[in-house]
């Protein structure tokens, strides 16, 4: 199963799968949503277990950082999709990055499928 290549989720959201060595998995990701939409990208690595996947987004780059992370842990459908939970934790409820989440607030959690493009 090749997972190197594009993969694109329901909200248009692409993650760049570059290489998989043994376990290792590492890419690229840019959202479509949120603080993180602005044509950014950012850094995934993550490990490969079977058809279990788990990557971690560091939403930290040259350009600046959202002060969050995210991580989607999931299953690969037939090597053309991946069916995902994910967490974001964010360490900041304002755009501008000066007023911390409270504890209470600080993780978002939903799920999104990636299917692949290329």
């Amino acid at each position: 199963m090749d997972l190197t290549g594009d993969w694109q989720n329901q909200n248009g959201s692409i993650l760049r799968i570059q290489s998989v060595v043994k376990s290792l998995v590492t890419g690229l990701f840019r959202s479509a949503k949120g603080r993180a939409a602005e044509e950014e990208i950012y850094s995934v690595i993550g490990c490969l277990n079977g058809d279990l996947i788990t990557l971690t987004v560091d939403f930290r780059n040259e350009n600046g950082n959202l002060g969050s992370i995210a991580n989607f842990t999931g299953r690969i459908e037939d090597g053309s999709k991946i069916h995902t939970i994910w967490v974001l934790a964010r360490a900041f409820s304002d755009a501008e990055g000066k007023k911390p989440t409270e504890l209470w607030n600080t993780f978002l959690v939903n799920h999104d499928v990636f299917t692949k493009i290329t």
